[in-house]
Parts: C-alpha cells; structure tokens; sequence
C-alpha cells in the first residue's frame, strides 16, 4: 500500500494529545502527509495524494474529518480509482470508528499499519460499507457520510455540544448517558427534548406519508455506539433505516432486543416500529438533522432531502493479535 495521512490537528482527540503521532511521522519521513482543518484542506490534500499514486488514505480526525472526507472523494472525485481507507478514533464521538475503525488511538496502531504497508505483512483486514448521501433540491453540494439521524437523536447530539467538556466528552459512554437521559425522560413522562416531528416518508415509488417521529435514523454503518444495532431489516440494500413512529406502544418491553439488531414480534408498524433497508428514501420536515456528529439547520418543508448510496468504500482494520 502507498499510504497518505490526512492529520486534522483540532480534532478531539489530536487536540488533548498533540504529540502523540509525532515520533510515528519521525519514524516514516517518506509516508504523505498533510495537515488539513477544513474540508477544503481535505480535498486539497486528497487530490495530491491522488497524483502521488497513494491508494490507503489514514483519516487521522474525529467523523466530521472523515465526514469531509467522504464528500471529497465521491462528490469531487479526486481519485481515478477510490482508495481505501484507514479511519483513527481522534474525535470525541468516533461513531464511524467504532465500526470500521483501525484500531484504538494510540501510536502503536499507525506503526503497526505503516510497518506492514512496508512489509507486506497480512494483518490486515478488509471491510466494506455503503457511503450515505444526502441531496438537496436545490443547487447545494450534497453531503456524505454515514449516520443520519433526525428527532431525539437531533436533540441528544444538541445535548453532547453543549456539554462537550462533560457528557460529550465522553464519547461513546457520554452517547450512552445522553440515550438514558431520554429514556428515563419518557419514564417519567418528560417531555424536555422528546417532542416529536412531523415527517413526510417516501420510498422508492411509493407515495409519501406523512407521520409523527420520535426517532429516525438512517445509516450504512453495522454498529453504533456501545454495539448498538437497532436495524433489523432484512433486505440487501445499502441504507439501514428505522424510525419510532407516534403513537408507539410496548416501547420498554422490545427496546433491549431492538437494540441488539433482533426483530420482536410487538414491534411491528401499527404499534410504531418501522424497520427495513432501502435504495433510496425522501424526506420532508421541518427540523434540523444530524450527520455524523454534525448538527445541520432546520430542513425547510419546501427543501426536501434525498437520502441514497453513490458506491461504497474498502476500510482497512488491523487484525486483533
């Protein structure tokens, strides 16, 4: 492998650890590198990169470094041949990570990756996924990326910046505070960051309904934090999508085997469980929406999103030894 390293330096991460990578560049002075803080920077490198031949590019930053990434690579196609990605938890979330991740975030991983692009060494392995895309109506540059997430999900993430020197920055156990903060607010019969939205759905060439949400989600991504999978569609479509519709009953009874990614006979539609993979899905709201960590302003009911898959991308982990 020919290996570029995209090191964003304000990453959550990067940022409380600023030299912890240092000795590891020392140590491989002939391996790309570029320090890139904007999505511009990204793309700047990228096509570099791509005339330097490198064909495993290191994300070295938190999901919206790898968010602006992924935009880089399928909506400027830099790349002739899409490389393959090598994606270290330097945020403060590391959603993405968790799932399709290099390893932990430590120096002793980018060497170990470095060593064997030299070698040729075969602990590695290979996984693929689905890259989301969201369009717009009008003329916008699309987004890319790998968890959509509207509703609640779009007020927990609210909660996480708010309090990202506390809870958010926790990362995955700091998610995991957020999600119990809002379950025991529907227990108690809170309302506070659980009102819901409403939401017209279309798929495919079905004609749109339009509902109440608590929670709706669309992902490609195999796991979120702390091994959730509450997916449990069973077509072979790129895009995961799930959705907690009002009214909704039974809710305590198949959340825990919901979240495993299992299918419980009480969650079905007319009890407020939508679950099913999709090609493409279109929606209409007026709320705000979350892509990977990344809070976006109000979606207007005259704007409406397209969610779809442009290709998928090779993610290089390191074998557990």
């Amino acid at each position: 492998m020919h290996v570029g390293i995209l090191h964003n330096s304000l990453s959550g991460r990067n940022r409380r650890k600023p030299g912890l990578f240092q000795e590891i560049y020392t140590k491989y002075p002939k391996v790309e590198r570029a320090e890139v803080n904007t999505p511009g920077d990204i793309l700047d490198a990228l096509k570099t990169f791509a005339h330097r031949q490198v064909n495993c590019v290191v994300v070295n930053g938190g999901d919206g470094t790898i968010q602006a990434t992924l935009g880089a690579l399928f909506h400027h196609r830099p790349f002739a041949v899409m490389p393959r990605l090598a994606v270290l938890p330097a945020g403060t979330a590391n959603l993405i990570a968790g799932d399709v991740g290099l390893g932990k975030f430590e120096s002793g991983t980018l060497d170990r990756l470095l060593g064997q692009s030299e070698s040729m060494t075969s602990r590695l392995s290979f996984e693929t996924r689905p890259v989301l895309r969201i369009r717009f109506p009008e003329n916008r540059e699309p987004l890319h990326g790998m968890f959509f997430g509207a509703g609640a999900i779009y007020h927990g993430t609210q909660l996480g910046l708010e309090t990202k020197q506390s809870i958010g920055r926790l990362g995955e156990w700091g998610a995991g505070l957020i999600l119990l903060k809002f379950l025991l607010a529907l227990a108690t019969g809170s309302r506070k960051g659980l009102n819901p939205i409403t939401v017209r759905v279309a798929t495919g060439e079905s004609a749109p309904l339009q509902h109440e949400y608590l929670v709706l989600l669309v992902t490609t991504l195999h796991r979120l934090f702390l091994g959730m999978k509450p997916f449990w569609g069973t077509q072979s479509r790129p895009l995961h999508y799930t959705s907690l519709r009002v009214p909704y009953r039974y809710l305590w009874r198949v959340l825990p085997t919901l979240f495993r990614g299992a299918t419980h006979s009480l969650a079905t539609t007319e009890h407020g469980y939508v679950s099913e993979n999709l090609l493409e899905l279109r929606l209409v709201f007026n709320s705000g929406f979350v892509l990977d960590g990344e809070v976006y302003a109000s979606s207007m009911p005259e704007e409406p999103l397209t969610l779809d898959s442009p290709g998928e991308l090779s993610f290089v982990r390191l074998k557990i030894e």
